[in-house]
Protein backbone atom coordinates (compact mmCIF):
# COMPACT_ATOMS: atom_id res chain seq x y z
CA UNK A 1 0.00 0.00 0.00
CA UNK A 2 2.98 2.19 0.78
CA UNK A 3 4.34 1.69 -2.67
CA UNK A 4 1.00 2.39 -4.02
CA UNK A 5 0.44 5.82 -2.39
CA UNK A 6 4.33 7.01 -3.28
CA UNK A 7 3.73 6.24 -7.34
CA UNK A 8 0.53 7.87 -7.20
CA UNK A 9 1.87 10.67 -5.31
CA UNK A 10 4.51 11.23 -7.95
CA UNK A 11 2.71 10.07 -11.05
CA UNK A 12 -0.64 11.82 -10.99
CA UNK A 13 0.96 15.12 -10.63
CA UNK A 14 3.58 14.26 -13.67
CA UNK A 15 0.89 12.37 -15.64
CA UNK A 16 -1.30 15.84 -15.02
CA UNK A 17 1.60 18.34 -16.42
CA UNK A 18 2.22 15.95 -19.63
CA UNK A 19 -1.42 16.23 -20.43
CA UNK A 20 -2.67 19.87 -19.58
CA UNK A 21 0.98 21.84 -19.57
CA UNK A 22 3.50 20.45 -21.77
CA UNK A 23 2.13 20.30 -25.56
CA UNK A 24 0.55 17.51 -27.36
CA UNK A 25 3.61 16.20 -29.15
CA UNK A 26 3.96 15.04 -25.07
CA UNK A 27 0.81 13.61 -25.11
CA UNK A 28 1.53 11.33 -28.28
CA UNK A 29 5.26 10.43 -26.72
CA UNK A 30 3.74 9.55 -23.54
CA UNK A 31 1.00 6.91 -24.98
CA UNK A 32 3.52 5.82 -27.67
CA UNK A 33 5.68 5.01 -24.99
CA UNK A 34 3.01 3.43 -22.63
CA UNK A 35 1.87 1.06 -25.71
CA UNK A 36 5.32 -0.49 -26.42
CA UNK A 37 5.45 -0.85 -22.75
CA UNK A 38 2.67 -3.07 -23.35
CA UNK A 39 3.69 -4.34 -26.38
CA UNK A 40 6.42 -5.87 -24.36
CA UNK A 41 4.38 -7.14 -21.32
CA UNK A 42 1.89 -8.69 -23.39
CA UNK A 43 4.39 -11.06 -25.64
CA UNK A 44 6.16 -11.73 -22.30
CA UNK A 45 2.71 -12.74 -20.59
CA UNK A 46 1.59 -15.24 -23.41
CA UNK A 47 5.02 -16.74 -23.46
CA UNK A 48 6.18 -15.09 -26.67
CA UNK A 49 9.29 -12.81 -25.56
CA UNK A 50 11.75 -14.55 -27.40
CA UNK A 51 9.80 -13.90 -31.10
CA UNK A 52 11.76 -10.31 -31.43
CA UNK A 53 10.80 -9.68 -34.81
CA UNK A 54 6.92 -9.47 -34.14
CA UNK A 55 7.63 -8.11 -31.04
CA UNK A 56 9.37 -4.94 -32.54
CA UNK A 57 6.88 -5.05 -35.18
CA UNK A 58 4.18 -4.38 -32.89
CA UNK A 59 6.17 -1.54 -30.72
CA UNK A 60 6.73 0.23 -34.13
CA UNK A 61 3.28 0.11 -35.22
CA UNK A 62 1.80 1.50 -31.90
CA UNK A 63 4.01 4.32 -31.76
CA UNK A 64 3.37 5.17 -35.45
CA UNK A 65 -0.22 5.09 -34.34
CA UNK A 66 -0.09 7.97 -31.84
CA UNK A 67 2.68 9.88 -34.67
CA UNK A 68 0.30 9.43 -37.10
CA UNK A 69 -3.00 10.77 -35.34
CA UNK A 70 -0.37 13.79 -34.10
CA UNK A 71 0.62 14.81 -37.12
CA UNK A 72 -2.69 13.67 -39.56
CA UNK A 73 -5.74 12.79 -37.64
CA UNK A 74 -7.09 9.79 -36.81
CA UNK A 75 -8.37 9.10 -40.17
CA UNK A 76 -4.39 8.47 -40.99
CA UNK A 77 -4.22 5.61 -38.81
CA UNK A 78 -5.85 3.72 -42.05
CA UNK A 79 -3.02 4.45 -43.73
CA UNK A 80 -0.60 1.90 -41.32
CA UNK A 81 -3.47 -1.46 -40.90
CA UNK A 82 -2.13 -3.34 -44.34
CA UNK A 83 1.44 -2.90 -43.99
CA UNK A 84 1.02 -3.98 -40.62
CA UNK A 85 -1.21 -7.18 -41.42
CA UNK A 86 0.95 -7.72 -44.16
CA UNK A 87 4.30 -7.85 -42.15
CA UNK A 88 2.62 -10.03 -39.26
CA UNK A 89 1.45 -12.26 -41.37
CA UNK A 90 4.73 -13.09 -43.06
CA UNK A 91 6.35 -13.55 -39.68
CA UNK A 92 3.31 -15.56 -38.55
CA UNK A 93 4.68 -18.41 -41.78
CA UNK A 94 7.83 -17.47 -41.27
CA UNK A 95 7.97 -18.66 -37.50
CA UNK A 96 6.21 -21.51 -38.53
CA UNK A 97 8.35 -22.71 -41.03
CA UNK A 98 11.15 -22.12 -38.45
CA UNK A 99 9.36 -24.57 -36.19
CA UNK A 100 8.83 -21.63 -33.72
CA UNK A 101 5.09 -21.17 -34.55
CA UNK A 102 3.60 -18.01 -33.17
CA UNK A 103 -0.19 -19.66 -32.82
CA UNK A 104 -3.23 -17.98 -33.68
CA UNK A 105 -3.55 -16.65 -30.03
CA UNK A 106 -0.83 -15.08 -30.29
CA UNK A 107 -1.55 -13.26 -33.89
CA UNK A 108 -4.42 -11.97 -32.46
CA UNK A 109 -2.39 -10.69 -29.46
CA UNK A 110 0.14 -9.06 -31.62
CA UNK A 111 -2.77 -7.22 -33.66
CA UNK A 112 -4.37 -6.52 -30.16
CA UNK A 113 -1.05 -4.59 -28.77
CA UNK A 114 0.14 -3.43 -31.96
CA UNK A 115 -2.63 -1.91 -33.14
CA UNK A 116 -6.22 -1.96 -31.62
CA UNK A 117 -4.93 -1.08 -28.10
CA UNK A 118 -2.59 1.89 -29.65
CA UNK A 119 -5.98 3.20 -31.46
CA UNK A 120 -7.42 3.10 -28.00
CA UNK A 121 -4.85 5.10 -26.62
CA UNK A 122 -5.01 7.22 -29.63
CA UNK A 123 -7.68 9.22 -28.74
CA UNK A 124 -5.80 10.76 -25.40
CA UNK A 125 -3.69 12.65 -28.53
CA UNK A 126 -6.47 13.28 -30.68
CA UNK A 127 -8.28 14.71 -27.55
CA UNK A 128 -4.95 16.85 -26.22
CA UNK A 129 -4.88 18.36 -30.10
CA UNK A 130 -8.99 19.72 -30.04
CA UNK A 131 -9.50 22.63 -29.12
CA UNK A 132 -9.29 22.94 -25.43
CA UNK A 133 -7.59 20.05 -25.38
CA UNK A 134 -5.73 20.82 -22.08
CA UNK A 135 -9.18 20.08 -20.16
CA UNK A 136 -10.97 17.40 -22.67
CA UNK A 137 -7.66 15.24 -22.77
CA UNK A 138 -8.62 14.86 -18.77
CA UNK A 139 -12.52 13.53 -19.32
CA UNK A 140 -11.43 9.80 -20.23
CA UNK A 141 -9.43 9.62 -16.40
CA UNK A 142 -11.87 11.30 -14.96
CA UNK A 143 -14.61 9.00 -15.76
CA UNK A 144 -12.43 6.15 -15.67
CA UNK A 145 -11.01 7.08 -11.81
CA UNK A 146 -14.04 8.00 -10.95
CA UNK A 147 -15.95 4.47 -12.25
CA UNK A 148 -13.41 2.73 -10.68
CA UNK A 149 -13.62 4.29 -7.22
CA UNK A 150 -17.42 3.96 -7.21
CA UNK A 151 -16.95 0.78 -7.70
CA UNK A 152 -14.19 -0.37 -4.65
CA UNK A 153 -16.00 1.44 -2.29
CA UNK A 154 -19.86 0.46 -3.39
CA UNK A 155 -18.34 -2.97 -3.89
CA UNK A 156 -16.49 -3.44 -0.65
CA UNK A 157 -19.40 -1.92 0.92
CA UNK A 158 -22.48 -3.41 -0.02
CA UNK A 159 -20.66 -5.99 -2.46
CA UNK A 160 -23.04 -9.21 -2.37
CA UNK A 161 -23.89 -10.58 -6.01
CA UNK A 162 -20.62 -11.69 -7.91
CA UNK A 163 -20.61 -10.16 -11.27
CA UNK A 164 -17.67 -12.59 -12.84
CA UNK A 165 -16.37 -14.84 -10.53
CA UNK A 166 -13.81 -16.81 -12.77
CA UNK A 167 -12.64 -13.44 -14.80
CA UNK A 168 -12.58 -10.79 -11.82
CA UNK A 169 -13.39 -12.30 -8.61
CA UNK A 170 -13.73 -9.48 -6.61
CA UNK A 171 -16.10 -7.50 -8.34
CA UNK A 172 -19.83 -7.47 -7.69
CA UNK A 173 -23.21 -6.22 -9.33
CA UNK A 174 -23.47 -3.88 -6.55
CA UNK A 175 -19.93 -2.18 -7.61
CA UNK A 176 -20.71 -2.07 -11.21
CA UNK A 177 -23.81 -0.20 -10.56
CA UNK A 178 -22.38 2.14 -7.62
CA UNK A 179 -19.33 2.83 -10.33
CA UNK A 180 -21.71 3.52 -13.31
CA UNK A 181 -23.76 5.78 -11.12
CA UNK A 182 -20.29 7.56 -9.62
CA UNK A 183 -19.28 7.83 -12.95
CA UNK A 184 -22.34 9.38 -14.39
CA UNK A 185 -22.27 12.12 -11.41
CA UNK A 186 -18.65 12.60 -11.92
CA UNK A 187 -19.03 13.54 -15.72
CA UNK A 188 -21.55 16.00 -13.85
CA UNK A 189 -19.21 17.24 -11.74
CA UNK A 190 -16.30 17.77 -14.75
CA UNK A 191 -18.98 19.64 -17.27
CA UNK A 192 -19.34 22.23 -13.91
CA UNK A 193 -15.45 22.82 -14.09
CA UNK A 194 -15.45 23.38 -17.67
CA UNK A 195 -18.03 25.98 -17.23
CA UNK A 196 -16.14 27.36 -14.78
CA UNK A 197 -13.29 27.72 -17.29
CA UNK A 198 -15.63 29.44 -19.44
CA UNK A 199 -16.48 26.34 -22.27
CA UNK A 200 -20.14 25.60 -22.51
CA UNK A 201 -20.83 22.32 -22.88
CA UNK A 202 -24.53 19.95 -21.94
CA UNK A 203 -24.63 18.61 -18.87
CA UNK A 204 -26.83 16.06 -19.66
CA UNK A 205 -24.99 14.92 -22.55
CA UNK A 206 -22.54 14.82 -20.28
CA UNK A 207 -24.36 12.50 -17.74
CA UNK A 208 -25.00 9.88 -20.94
CA UNK A 209 -21.10 10.31 -21.61
CA UNK A 210 -20.73 9.37 -18.14
CA UNK A 211 -22.79 6.25 -17.86
CA UNK A 212 -21.84 4.73 -21.36
CA UNK A 213 -18.06 5.80 -21.06
CA UNK A 214 -18.20 4.01 -17.49
CA UNK A 215 -19.83 0.86 -19.18
CA UNK A 216 -16.78 0.83 -21.22
CA UNK A 217 -14.25 1.36 -18.45
CA UNK A 218 -15.65 -2.05 -16.48
CA UNK A 219 -15.73 -3.88 -19.88
CA UNK A 220 -12.08 -2.42 -20.42
CA UNK A 221 -10.70 -3.52 -17.34
CA UNK A 222 -12.57 -7.30 -17.37
CA UNK A 223 -10.91 -7.60 -21.21
CA UNK A 224 -7.47 -7.01 -19.73
CA UNK A 225 -8.39 -9.16 -16.70
CA UNK A 226 -9.53 -11.91 -18.93
CA UNK A 227 -5.97 -12.38 -20.72
CA UNK A 228 -3.91 -12.50 -17.26
CA UNK A 229 -6.42 -15.25 -15.66
CA UNK A 230 -6.06 -17.13 -19.26
CA UNK A 231 -2.34 -17.02 -19.05
CA UNK A 232 -2.08 -17.25 -14.95
CA UNK A 233 -0.63 -13.73 -14.91
CA UNK A 234 -1.22 -11.73 -11.65
CA UNK A 235 -0.30 -8.75 -13.29
CA UNK A 236 1.40 -7.44 -16.70
CA UNK A 237 4.43 -5.86 -15.63
CA UNK A 238 6.53 -4.25 -12.82
CA UNK A 239 6.60 -0.54 -13.74
CA UNK A 240 4.87 1.10 -11.50
CA UNK A 241 5.52 -0.64 -8.30
CA UNK A 242 2.50 -1.44 -5.93
CA UNK A 243 0.44 -0.83 -9.69
CA UNK A 244 1.78 -3.40 -11.64
CA UNK A 245 2.73 -2.83 -15.43
CA UNK A 246 1.33 -0.37 -17.99
CA UNK A 247 -1.52 -2.09 -19.08
CA UNK A 248 -2.25 -2.77 -15.53
CA UNK A 249 -2.55 1.26 -15.38
CA UNK A 250 -4.26 2.24 -18.92
CA UNK A 251 -6.45 -0.70 -19.37
CA UNK A 252 -10.13 1.18 -18.40
CA UNK A 253 -8.66 4.01 -20.41
CA UNK A 254 -8.33 2.00 -23.58
CA UNK A 255 -11.26 1.63 -23.99
CA UNK A 256 -12.96 4.95 -22.34
CA UNK A 257 -11.25 7.14 -24.31
CA UNK A 258 -12.00 6.17 -27.92
CA UNK A 259 -15.64 6.23 -26.66
CA UNK A 260 -15.17 9.33 -25.24
CA UNK A 261 -14.18 11.07 -28.28
CA UNK A 262 -16.60 9.15 -30.30
CA UNK A 263 -19.46 10.67 -27.89
CA UNK A 264 -18.64 14.16 -27.93
CA UNK A 265 -18.71 14.37 -31.54
CA UNK A 266 -21.99 12.30 -31.60
CA UNK A 267 -23.90 14.03 -28.72
CA UNK A 268 -22.38 17.56 -29.69
CA UNK A 269 -21.46 17.89 -26.04
CA UNK A 270 -19.80 21.22 -26.72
Amino acid sequence: MKQRIIVAAIGIPLLLAVLCVLPPFATAVLFGAVCCIGVHELFHVQGLGDRKAAMVLCMVSAAAVQALVLLWGYGSVLYLILPFLVLLFLLWVAYYEKDKPFGTEGLAGAVFSGLLVPLGLAAMTALRCGENGRLLVLAPLFVTFTGDSGAYFVGRSMGKHKMSPRTSPNKTIEGLIGGLLVATLGMVIYGLILRAFGISCSLGKLAVTGLLCGCCAQLGDLAFSLIKRQYGAKDYGRLLPGHGGAYDRFDSTSFTAPAVLLLFLLLEVF
